[in-house]
């Protein structure tokens, strides 16, 4: 069976919805909340086994350690190890699943982590701080 990616799970999972916002835009929005849902990324250099372990053992201080992938200015860059990320501005939800580039395409390696409440709550510094899209 195919992994869902971050994205298609959480639109798939009934504490979700999408929110008309003006005419021809919408938002992605915690239900539980009301809050939009962030979604972003982060690149590592390290081995993706680095990564889906502490993943596992839910060590986001760990996480926050790996070697980013940074380009030769310092500046966030790509690599074939990611981290997809969606969380609330509250710190209410923090999501988190491991994709592995193979020939070129993401693929999601385990099914995504949800976390709700003060678990998520206690993360929303870090999640921040590994969002490299913000």
């Amino acid at each position: 069976m195919e992994i869902q990616d971050l994205s298609d799970f959480l639109r798939a999972d009934p504490r979700f919805t999408t929110r008309r916002k003006w005419l021809i835009l919408s938002e992605f929005v915690y239900t539980s909340t009301g809050e939009k849902v962030e979604e972003g990324f982060r690149y590592f250099t390290c081995p993706i086994g680095a990564l889906t372990a502490a993943l596992e053992r839910r060590d986001f201080a760990a996480i926050a350690k790996l070697p980013f992938a940074l380009d030769g200015d310092g500046d966030p860059d790509t690599s074939a190890v990611r981290l997809d990320l969606a969380y609330t501005a509250s710190g209410a939800l923090a999501a988190f699943q491991p994709v592995e580039f193979r020939d070129h395409a993401p693929t999601p390696l385990s099914a995504p982590v949800i976390l709700e409440r003060a678990e998520a709550q206690a993360l929303r510094d870090i999640v921040r701080e590994l969002d490299q899209s913000a």
